[in-house]
C-alpha cells in the first residue's frame, strides 16, 4: 500500500570569494568576479519511514572522500542514512577548483569552510519546512540545446569539437539525448515546492573567463522561480553528457551577447517543465524507495615504455605545457590503487526512477539506462556521489579522442560503463518489484 507523501526543499548560497581557482581548464585560471551565485541546493522526498534526497552542488565535481562526507552530513542532520542521499554536482566550468587536476590547485578551503558547513545548512532547511506533499512526473523534449561534439573526421581520427563548418568531417560519432525526464513536487493544496529535472548537456559558458557563474543550471533555477514564485526549489541536474555540448558545427555561430546562450537554453528547460506541469496528474501517495551499489572502477595507469615516456614529456621544457601536463598526469596515476569502489545509487519515486554514476558519462549509457529501466520516466545522474573522470564506451576508447587520453580527469578502464549500466538497471528493477 502506498503511503501519503511528504517533501521538503531549501537552497543556500554557497558562491566563494573573489580569487579562487577556476575548474575546468588545463592551465590555472583564477576568478576576477561573480556574474550569478553558486547554490546548494536540496529536496527531501519521504513516504512511510523511508526518506530520501536530493542535492545538487553548483561546482563541477567532488571527490569520493569528501562526497562520502557530504553525503554522512546531510543524513545525520536531516535524519536519514547517508546511502539515502545523491549529491551531485552541476559540473559548471566557472566555479572553484575542487579537485585540482592538471594546473588547477584544489580549493580545500572552500571545501571546508563554505561548502560543506551550508551542506549541513540546507539540510536543516530542507528538513525544517517538510509538509504533505503530492508529486508527479514526466518526460519534456528539447532537441535544439545540445550536440555530440565528437566527429569522424576524413584522417580517420575522432576529435573533439573539430570546428564549425570544417570540411574535414565525415560524420559525427555519437548521440545526443533530448528526453527531459523530471520529478514535480507540490503542497497537497497545490503550491509549487520543488522540481527536479534531468537533462544531458554539457556547461555551456561564454560569459567571460573569470567570473563566477552557475551557468545554465543556475539560469534555469532563477527562470523557474519567475514561474513558480521566489520560494520554489528548481534543481537540474547532469544527465550523461560526456561526449555532448552546445557547439553546433554545422554552422557558423550566430553573434550573441555574453551569457544570452545560457539564458536560452535555460528557457528552453523551462518552458518544457512549465508545459508538463500543467498538465500533469499529481498524486499524495506513492513508493519512494533507494538502494545502492559499488563498483570497483579499474585504473588505467601507464606501463613498461609509457611511464619512460610520460616521465619525459613531463620534463621537456621545450613542449607546450599542456603536452606537459599530461605527461605528469599520468604519471600521478602511478600512485593510485588498481581500483577503486564506486557508488552506484538507484532511486524510485512512484514511476520516477533515476540512477547515479560518478563521473563524466556518455550519452550512450544514458540512452541504454533507459532501455533497461522498468519506469517510464528516468533520469541518469552523473558526477554524483564521487568523481570518476571520464567515461566512454568501449567502442569510444578503440576511436580514441579526448575524452580517452589518460589523466586523472580520464581513468576508467574499458567496459566501466557498461558494468555501470547494468548495476544501475539491475537497482532500478528491485526498486520497481518492491
Amino acid at each position: 500500500m502506498n503511503l501519503p507523501i511528504r517533501a521538503g526543499a531549501a537552497e543556500i548560497d554557497i558562491t566563494p570569494p573573489v580569487g579562487v581557482a577556476l575548474a575546468g581548464s588545463l592551465t590555472r585560471r583564477d576568478s576576477t568576479g561573480v556574474l550569478d551565485p553558486l547554490h546548494a541546493r536540496a529536496v527531501i522526498i519521504e513516504s512511510g519511514d523511508t526518506r530520501i534526497a536530493f542535492v545538487l552542488l553548483d561546482i563541477i565535481m567532488l571527490a569520493n572522500d569528501e562526497a562520502a562526507a557530504a553525503r554522512k552530513l546531510f543524513g545525520e542532520v536531516a535524519g536519514m542514512p547517508a546511502e539515502h542521499v545523491c549529491v551531485s554536482c552541476t559540473h559548471a566550468h566557472s566555479g572553484p577548483s575542487t579537485m585540482g587536476h592538471f594546473e588547477s590547485p584544489k580549493e580545500t578551503e572552500f571545501i571546508e569552510t563554505i561548502l560543506m558547513p551550508r551542506i549541513g545548512e540546507v539540510a536543516a532547511s530542507a528538513a525544517e519546512c517538510m509538509q504533505p506533499a503530492q508529486v508527479a512526473w514526466a518526460n519534456g523534449w528539447e532537441p535544439r540545446a545540445a550536440f555530440n561534439r565528437r566527429f569522424h573526421m576524413k584522417d580517420g581520427s575522432v576529435k573533439m569539437n573539430p570546428g564549425c563548418m570544417n570540411p574535414d568531417i565525415v560524420r559525427v560519432a555519437g548521440p545526443t539525448d533530448p528526453q527531459v525526464p523530471m520529478l514535480m513536487i507540490a503542497s497537497t493544496e497545490g503550491e509549487p515546492i520543488a522540481v527536479v529535472v534531468n537533462f544531458s548537456l554539457h556547461y555551456i559558458g561564454g560569459f567571460g573567463g573569470g567570473l563566477i557563474s552557475a551557468d545554465y543550471f543556475g539560469a534555469f533555477a532563477s527562470q523557474m522561480k519567475e514561474v513558480k514564485g521566489d520560494d520554489f526549489v528548481a534543481l537540474l541536474t547532469h544527465g550523461a553528457s560526456g561526449d555532448v555540448n552546445n557547439i553546433d558545427v554545422s554552422r557558423r555561430p550566430a553573434p550573441r551577447k555574453p551569457g544570452e546562450q545560457v539564458q536560452r537554453v535555460a528557457r528552453w528547460i523551462t518552458e518544457q517543465v512549465h508545459a508538463e506541469w500543467e498538465k500533469a496528474k499529481f498524486v499524495d501517495s506513492a513508493p519512494v524507495a533507494t538502494c545502492q551499489a559499488l563498483n570497483n572502477q579499474r585504473v588505467r595507469k601507464p606501463v613498461g615504455d609509457e611511464i619512460d615516456e610520460a616521465q619525459k614529456q613531463w620534463e621537456d621544457e621545450s613542449l607546450p605545457i599542456i603536452d606537459r601536463l599530461y605527461g605528469r598526469e599520468r604519471l600521478e596515476l602511478l600512485k593510485w590503487p588498481d581500483s577503486i569502489p564506486m557508488v552506484i545509487q538507484s532511486m524510485r519515486v512512484g514511476d520516477f526512477g533515476a540512477a547515479t554514476m560518478p563521473g563524466e558519462i556518455f550519452c550512450r549509457f544514458g540512452l541504454d539506462l533507459k532501455h533497461a529501466s522498468p519506469f517510464p520516466v528516468t533520469g541518469l545522474i552523473e558526477l554524483a556521489n564521487g568523481y570518476g573522470g571520464y567515461v566512454p564506451t568501449r567502442v569510444d576508447y578503440e576511436l580514441g579522442g579526448y575524452e580517452t587520453w589518460l589523466a586523472r580527469s580520464a581513468w576508467a578502464a574499458p567496459g566501466t560503463g557498461e558494468e555501470m549500466v547494468v548495476i544501475a538497471s539491475n537497482g532500478l528493477r528491485s526498486l520497481a518489484g518492491d
